[in-house]
């Protein structure tokens, strides 16, 4: 007789791992099969019996290598939007090679219910009622000729607001009025100086007659459309002209800006210098705009005439759009929380747009299309200076109690109002490397449903 050898029995996962928290509708930690850290593990979410997700674990997680086990066992995903449950009535499962294993919630399972509850407040959002900044009209704006004056760039490794040396001077030092760059209720210089000593500079000569400044190239989309394009309304085609730009304008690689300025008819006229230059002649306009103090016709008609050789796009554009921030990689403003708000946002019928993701003649479409667009204040909604007596219906949201007056701006040269929201007390400060402000939102359930209230 011959036996037949028995094969081994697998012994059966021995499951390890951490629910580390949640937040937003985010659940994030790790789990894996302690015997076989080879094999991925999946999680699933049951809600009263019922799997609505199954998600591999399978992220990479260092810390939990540092603890001896090896391979990429992290999770981390977006629940579903739901109604109000009690304890108890949602779950989570880990399952590998066939075995299940419960995953507790206790430590999160009060913050589950509470986030998916009823709204206790049922408040409205607040008008926002208070200004950053003035919102004044302006009747005139001139340009002025300089003879012999003084060109100095930006100090290498400075900011430009706090380099005291950038500018355009007079022989003698003084700046050049019109040359400046001011912004706020008070017009406070953005960098530069009133005076500055260029007696002992090395000093090139400029090499044509006649050139017209345009101002400070800044990288920043929202700056850029407000101040680098503030005095386009006197750029007519005749002179080359002269930005302050670091990199020089034939190297930036930001899309936009070169686009820009092909739009304005000042593509392969326009140029920087990067030492202290001598010009024999300049033609300087004021901006028709300063930054959080007033704006003039003369902008809002540039700006028009710019926005007209942007091409219409065949393609149709969403008629309700909510700009998100949510994959925004750095900036200026952080919403933690914001892809839970996409999420309702979405399934109240509305199209999720990251206008960073768009070139643009898309940006430009959407504003000329929609009828409804609602986000959080930024530089997206200055575009609307491109797009004079849009149809669109404007919902901006704050994210404090004042409202930065360039939106009122922009609403001027636009020739239509939108309507400004506080949602402040939905947020709370956050620390962030990747943005200069950062909020986290208390409850995203509760906040997109007050946010699709007000497009009701």
């Amino acid at each position: 007789m011959f036996s037949r050898k028995r094969r081994p029995v697998a012994p059966p996962p021995v499951f390890v791992g951490s629910l580390d928290g949640f937040a937003n509708g985010r659940l994030h930690g790790w789990i894996c099969d302690f015997l076989h850290p080879g094999d991925t593990a999946y999680v699933e979410v049951h809600w009263r019996g019922t799997m609505l997700m199954r998600l591999p674990a399978n992220l990479d997680r260092p810390d939990v290598n540092a603890i001896g086990v090896a391979g990429n066992h992290g999770y981390c995903f977006l629940l579903p939007t739901l109604p109000p449950f009690a304890r108890g009535e949602l779950s989570l499962v880990a399952e590998c090679r066939g075995a299940l294993h419960p995953i507790a919630l206790d430590a999160v399972e009060d913050q589950l219910v509470a986030f998916f509850a009823a709204d206790p407040e049922h408040a409205p959002l607040e008008r926002c009622q208070l200004l950053w900044g003035a919102n004044q009209a302006r009747d005139t704006v001139s340009f002025k000729t300089y003879e012999d004056a003084i060109y100095l760039p930006f100090t290498a490794g400075k900011f430009l607001d706090h380099d005291p040396r950038w500018g355009l001077y007079t022989a003698d030092g003084h700046l050049i009025p019109e040359a400046a760059y001011r912004r706020g209720s008070d017009l406070a210089l953005v960098g530069q100086s009133e005076r500055i000593d260029v007696g002992h500079e090395a000093i090139d000569a400029a090499p044509f007659d006649t050139m017209v400044y345009g101002g400070p190239l800044l990288a920043h989309y929202g700056h850029f459309l407000l101040t680098t394009l503030a005095r386009c309304w006197a750029l007519d085609g005749s002179h080359p002209v002269l930005f302050h730009s670091s990199p020089p304008v034939r190297d930036h690689e930001a899309g936009f800006i070169l686009e820009l300025l092909r739009y304005a008819g000042l593509e392969g006229r326009s140029l920087s210098f990067e030492r202290p230059t001598r010009l024999r002649r300049v033609i300087v306009p004021e901006p028709a705009l300063y930054e959080q103090h007033s704006i003039g016709t003369h902008y809002a008609t540039a700006m028009a005439a710019i926005g007209r050789n942007i091409p219409s796009l065949p393609s149709p554009a969403p008629k309700r759009v909510y700009l998100s921030k949510s994959r925004l990689s750095s900036g200026v403003n952080g919403l933690d929380g914001e892809y839970f708000i996409d999420l309702k946002m979405r399934q109240a019928g509305f199209d999720i747009v990251h206008p960073e993701r768009l070139g643009l003649a898309e940006q430009v479409n959407l504003f000329r299309k929609a009828d409804l667009i609602v986000g959080t204040a930024g530089s997206a909604f200055h575009t609307l200076a491109l797009t004079p007596h849009t149809p669109a219906r404007r919902i901006v949201l704050t994210l404090e109690h004042f409202l930065n007056t360039n939106f009122l701006l922009i609403d001027r040269a636009c020739g239509g109002t939108s309507d400004y929201f506080t949602i402040k007390d939905a947020l709370l400060p956050s620390e962030s490397e990747r943005f200069a402000m950062n909020h986290v939102v208390k409850n995203a359930n509760h906040l997109a449903d007050r946010i699709i209230a007000l497009a009701l």
